[in-house]
């Protein structure tokens, strides 16, 4: 039951809904790091399983990140809402993410056996790398609902202040990943190595775990009766305010990871597998150094939401510059790592001397590019927070195909002086431009004037029940 009394100090009202966000979010990262480290050993595979398993994770990613982006809003419309006081709504706008979840997750599905076409076809990677990469991709994607659902459930947990329980779901599908990956993939415990299969399905059973505990969180008395997590009727008014506000930072979502992943998969295969492999381990640990910004920006939504529903933008603001120091704390003291421990870094997953050089220089590149990333990362997510979501989406997405992908490619392809690091000083220079941007768009202030409404209360499947 919400608490109403004396409000705690800023630092601390952040970190106690951000550090389990932080957890939430990295979960997913934290599977990625197991499944990578992993598959780099040779009984499972090397360094080939690794990569094939990182480019077809991002892709991945990609197909469900505009799922992912839409339900993120679950937070806004929750947290808005609980700012208010009116906690029943809380729980229809919950169940509107899960129908939609539900809807794209059964889209998803036939893209199962794509894998030889995006992977051998599309980007013309050899074929043994190619049939891996088919293979993790083909598992993964069949579990996709269940990330969807997990999104949806966390949200809402969040918006109503509940960020233990995304903290405890978090722990539990990563711990359980990590085991049934050790047995599965480094073949111990009576299990054979299934290398890159055996880390889809650990993958697979982790995300489940976790949103099976999600469910269970959600459907405890108190938030069912409370917060209205029972009434999981489909109604048009909620369904469209989600839509209409959501599917804007779907595409955001979508367009940046997905142009990531013809970055990783398209851009730096020209430059040659060792480039690939050298990004892939990169990519690690700059995934380590931007997830829990993303966990804050998550928490800078939620907060900036509930204020706004209390009428405090001034208050709102100031959460999301408190969010935006705490990150650039964290992603500078990353920055000086990954600088100073290069070497040391890139060796624990290769020994290959020209894959350590080549990550080595990118992991300078990514020590620059995650201060901008931060500043992208946590002012989007307080302009989502608002409902400021279509202009951010059309500027983000317009700059990192132009500038990012195109860019990174002419300079691969056409202006080898610049070596291997040309694709990422490109990247670089995305991160500075759509970071600066978007803290501009946020001190600008039109994200005040912005008002969501529902248009009716009415359940989808009949129009004779109360809409109240």
């Amino acid at each position: 039951m919400p608490q109403a009394g004396r409000q705690p100090r800023p630092i601390v009202e952040l970190l106690s809904l951000a550090l389990p966000t932080v957890a939430q979010m990295a979960s997913y990262t934290v599977m990625q790091f197991i499944d990578t480290w992993m598959l780099s050993r040779p009984q499972a595979g090397g360094e080939m399983a690794a990569t094939a398993a990182a480019n077809s994770g991002m892709l991945n990613f990609a197909a469900l990140s505009l799922g992912m982006g839409t339900l993120v809003l679950v937070n806004t419309l929750v947290s808005q809402s609980f700012g208010r006081r009116d906690f029943r709504e809380c729980g229809r706008y919950l169940w509107q993410g899960v129908w939609l979840a539900l809807m794209y997750g059964a889209v998803l599905l036939p893209l199962m056996n794509l894998g030889p076409q995006i992977f051998r076809v599309g980007f013309g990677h050899a074929a043994d790398q190619a049939n891996l990469e088919s293979a993790y991709w083909r598992i993964v994607i069949f579990a996709a609902v269940a990330k969807l659902i997990s999104m949806a459930l966390s949200q809402f947990l969040l918006g109503i202040d509940r960020p233990r329980a995304v903290l405890a779901a978090a722990v539990l599908g990563t711990g359980i990943n990590a085991v049934v990956a050790w047995c599965v993939v480094l073949g111990h415990g009576g299990f054979r190595s299934h290398g890159v299969v055996g880390a889809a399905w650990a993958q697979n059973i982790g995300v489940t775990c976790e949103m099976l505990t999600l469910i269970v969180m959600t459907l405890r008395p108190s938030v069912r009766e409370h917060f209205g997590a029972g009434d999981c009727l489909p109604r048009a008014g909620h369904l469209a305010t989600l839509v209409r506000v959501g599917v804007p930072s779907g595409l955001q979502w979508f367009s940046d990871v997905l142009a990531w992943g013809v970055f990783c998969n398209g851009v730096l295969a020209v430059l040659g597998t060792t480039a690939m492999e050298a990004n892939t381990f990169m990519l690690r640990y700059m995934v380590a150094s931007f997830m829990p910004c993303v966990g804050i920006g998550v928490a800078v939504t939620a907060l900036v939401g509930r204020y706004i529903g209390r009428g405090m933008p001034i208050v709102a603001a100031r959460r999301a510059h408190l969010g935006f120091f705490l990150s650039l704390a964290y992603v500078t003291a990353c920055g000086v790592v990954f600088i100073a421990a290069r070497g040391p870094l890139m060796r624990l997953f290769t020994h290959d001397p020209q894959v350590v050089r080549i990550g080595g220089l990118y992991l300078v590149c990514a020590a620059i590019y995650e201060i901008f990333d931060a500043l992208y990362i946590i002012y989007v997510g307080a302009l989502r927070g608002a409902g400021d979501t279509l202009r951010p989406a059309v500027v983000m997405t317009t700059l990192c195909w132009t500038v990012s992908v195109a860019g990174g490619y002419a300079v691969a392809r056409w202006t080898p002086g610049l070596g291997f690091g040309g694709p990422w000083y490109m990247g670089c220079l995305y991160g500075v431009l759509v970071g600066v941007y978007m803290l501009v768009r946020f001190v600008g202030g039109q994200w005040r004037d912005i008002r969501l409404a529902t248009v009716s209360n009415a359940p989808l499947s009949s129009a004779t029940l109360d809409p109240s």
